[in-house]
C-alpha cells in the first residue's frame, strides 16, 4: 500500500513502487530507501546509492528494486528546495537514521510529530529552514480559505482583502510563511482536491473538472509538471493523510 502525507509545502509518499520512466518537474527531490540500495540515473550520470536529494527540473529516474522508499517532493519556490542545489548521495548512516525515525512516526503518529519528523529529517540532511512554523492567524486563515475554494477562481487579491491586509504585504508574509509562493500553495491545492476526489471514488476526468482544470490531459499535465506522479498512481487503495 502506499501512504501519501499532504503537508504545507510539500507531499512525502512512502511506497514500494516507483515509475521507471526518464522524467523531470519541478519538485525537489529527497529520496531515501527503506532497506536496499536504489539505483537512480540523473542527468547522464547512475547514482547507487541509500538516498539521493535531486534538486528540481533534473532529468532522473529511479530503480528501488520494489524496496520500499519515502519520497519527499518539495515545490520549486520551496525554502528547502532552493537548498537543493545539487545531486547528492545521502549516506547509508543518514538513510537509516531516517528510516528509523518513519519507523517512530508510523507508531505514533500525529500532525505535530509529523511536523519533528520533517525537522528530524532535514537537520539530518544539512537543510535549514523546514516549512515555517505558521503562526500569524492571517496566513492561516487565508490557507483555510484557498482550501475551501480550491476548486474555483481565486486570486490572491481576492484573498489579501478576506485577511485585511494589501496584496504586496500578504505575498511577502504568505511566502515568509508558508515556504511557497501564493500561485505555488493555489495550483498544489487544486492538486490536492483532485486526489482527495480520486481517493473517494470519482474518476480523474469527474475530479479534475471539479477542480477547476479544463480536462483530465490539463490536470495530468500540471501535476507531472509540480510532482512527477502519473495520474494512474492514484488509486483507491491508497492511504491519503493531511498533515495540516
Amino acid at each position: 500500500m502506499t501512504m501519501l502525507y499532504e503537508a504545507n509545502n510539500h507531499l512525502l509518499i512512502h511506497t514500494d513502487t516507483i515509475q521507471p520512466a526518464q522524467h523531470r518537474h519541478m519538485a525537489a527531490h529527497i529520496i531515501v530507501s527503506l532497506d536496499e540500495c536504489l539505483t537512480v540515473q540523473a542527468e547522464g550520470m547512475e547514482y547507487l546509492c541509500h538516498g539521493i536529494m535531486l534538486p528540481s527540473d533534473v532529468s532522473h529516474t529511479v530503480d528501488s528494486g520494489n524496496h520500499e522508499v519515502l519520497v519527499f517532493l518539495y515545490d520549486s519556490t520551496t525554502d528547502v528546495s532552493k537548498q537543493i542545489q545539487k545531486i547528492t548521495c545521502i549516506p547509508e548512516a543518514s538513510c537509516r537514521k531516517i528510516a528509523q525515525l518513519y519507523d517512530d512516526l508510523e507508531i505514533s503518529y500525529t500532525p505535530q510529530n509529523y511536523g519533528l519528523f520533517e525537522k528530524a529529517v532535514l537537520a539530518e540532511l544539512g537543510i535549514t529552514g523546514s516549512a515555517s512554523q505558521i503562526n500569524d492567524e492571517r496566513i492561516l486563515s487565508a490557507m483555510s480559505h484557498i482550501r475551501s475554494m480550491a476548486s474555483e477562481k481565486v486570486t490572491c487579491q481576492a484573498v489579501a482583502d478576506a485577511v485585511h491586509l494589501s496584496q504586496s504585504r500578504f505575498s511577502h508574509l504568505f511566502r515568509e510563511q508558508v515556504g511557497m509562493t501564493f500561485a505555488a500553495y493555489l495550483i498544489y491545492q487544486r492538486i490536492m482536491f483532485v486526489y482527495t476526489r480520486m481517493l473517494l471514488g470519482k474518476s480523474i476526468t469527474e475530479a479534475a473538472l471539479a477542480a477547476g482544470f479544463s480536462s483530465s490531459a490539463h490536470f495530468a499535465d500540471v501535476n507531472r509538471r509540480v510532482f512527477g506522479i502519473p495520474a494512474s498512481a492514484i488509486v483507491h487503495d491508497m492511504t491519503f493523510i493531511k498533515v495540516q
